[in-house]
């Protein structure tokens, strides 16, 4: 021991600071960049700087904000990878996306790590489907997603409604019995926007009419698997269509529903100037959580109403999923999973949905009764993931989705009949299928 001492003793100081750098592995900590949209709640915020301080001089992350809406951070990143030099490592991917990203070599196949650190019976099968694509694992389930009716109780019970609108019918019942009497602006705001929201309503008002979108060998559900080319244009698919029409054009929706997103549905729901909204589980933390006339007892979920008393309500499934990038470094990669271990851990599940609203990927927490309580919409969840679909599963969604939102735009100004509305969509489809296939 002497003897050591002795000799550090004789060592310079410079190369004594350079031994002790290295004996200490006194290395920078791995940078990774970290790609996802605006979180207003705060609660993201929080949990990549508890990330970075747990492991300080290891790994650090750094968040890069995408745009708001999906299809706008669908083209950054598409013009990120298609550059050749991405600086991202890990990602957030809207559920539509699997089939893209796996098909152009964007991400890395998890599938390996995912079986060795993960059980795959832990997640919800809805989300975990989302994350497959030709049998193989693209990412890991975040947080999940699905349209929901929201409603005022408090004006239902108001005026001796006893339960939510079943169907279309009632529903319009309902909103003009209201409306008529409190003056009221609007019955039932949704998302009729020519985006990708646009596309999720559009889905669902045909499923809920007992119509498909299908393409291809690809199914939005597995009872339909050999499934012709194309199914979008059938007698339900019309009467889908025609029931947003005649929400419209009953004045149960607004005649400018066909540009609004997200926010207007919101902001007329949480204003008071609507009876019924469409929207996602997020919402309900944003109409609680903030100043607004209508207190957390006024606000009521329920499934999707549906054109015939009887016909199932299925919800469009959405939310994110994380990937790691194909371009980040193997060093870059490995830390990007031990990230993504810490987001869906049920810690964090937990935290992002207490103050995000978020629905958790793990199933575990569907039965947490105290989450619930907090968080209301994971329990109608519970009852409604079973019917929830994914959109067109397929590489080429991004391509087609525009043509589904477009066309549904239409139809609720009545540029276009429902009719022509299914046709011109079923069109664009053969159209891009055909060029795809060259």
């Amino acid at each position: 021991m002497k003897k050591i001492i002795t000799s550090i003793q004789s060592i310079p100081l410079f190369s004594l600071l350079v031994l002790c750098c290295l004996l200490s592995a006194c290395s920078e900590p791995t940078e990774i960049v970290f790609t996802h949209g605006p979180d207003d709640s705060g609660a993201l915020k929080q949990l990549v700087h508890q990330f970075n301080a747990a492991h300080a001089g290891d790994i650090h992350v750094t968040w890069k904000q995408s745009a708001r809406l999906s299809n706008e951070y669908y083209h950054e990143l598409e013009k990120s990878f298609e550059s050749g030099n991405a600086d991202i490592d890990v990602l957030s991917a809207d559920v539509v996306w699997t089939a893209t990203f796996a098909e152009r070599n964007w991400v890395k196949n998890l599938s390996h790590r995912f079986f060795e650190d993960y059980q795959a019976s832990a997640f919800v099968p809805e989300a975990l489907n989302s994350v497959s694509y030709q049998n193989e694992v693209w990412g890991v389930p975040w947080y999940t997603d699905l349209g929901i009716l929201y409603y005022r109780k408090d004006f239902l019970q108001q005026f001796g409604f006893t339960a939510p609108p079943a169907t279309w019918t009632e529903l319009a019942i309902m909103a003009h019995t209201i409306k008529d009497a409190n003056f009221t602006k609007y019955g039932y705001v949704f998302q009729g926007g020519n985006y990708e929201g646009g596309v999720a309503n559009a889905c669902e008002f045909i499923w809920n009419a007992g119509g498909q979108v299908l393409l291809g060998n690809f199914s939005i559900d597995d009872e339909t698997a050999q499934a012709p080319l194309l199914m979008i244009n059938s007698q339900e698919a019309i009467q889908g269509i025609e029931d947003a029409q005649n929400l419209v054009a009953g004045g149960v929706a607004p005649s400018d529903v066909f540009q609004y997103k997200e926010a207007d549905a919101l902001a007329a729901f949480e204003n008071g100037d609507a009876i019924f909204m469409r929207s996602w589980p997020t919402a309900y933390h944003q109409i609680v959580s903030q100043q607004t006339p209508i207190s957390a007892a006024d606000v009521g979920v329920a499934a999707l109403p549906v054109s015939k008393e009887g016909n199932p309500s299925y919800s469009c499934l959405g939310g994110w999923n994380l990937m790691v990038s194909a371009f980040a470094s193997e060093e870059e990669q490995e830390a990007a999973w031990v990230f993504i271990e810490y987001l869906t851990d049920e810690m964090q599940q937990r935290t992002l949905a207490l103050q995000g609203g978020n629905l958790p990927a793990l199933r575990s927490l569907y039965d947490d009764e105290a989450l619930i309580a907090q968080v209301p919409a994971i329990g109608l969840a519970k009852q409604v993931l079973p019917n929830a679909r994914l959109r067109p599963v397929t590489p080429d969604y991004m391509e087609l989705a525009p043509d589904i939102a477009w066309a549904f735009s239409e139809s609720l100004q009545e540029n276009l009949s429902a009719i022509a509305a299914v046709e011109t969509i079923e069109g664009l489809f053969r159209a891009a299928t055909v060029v795809s296939n060259e």
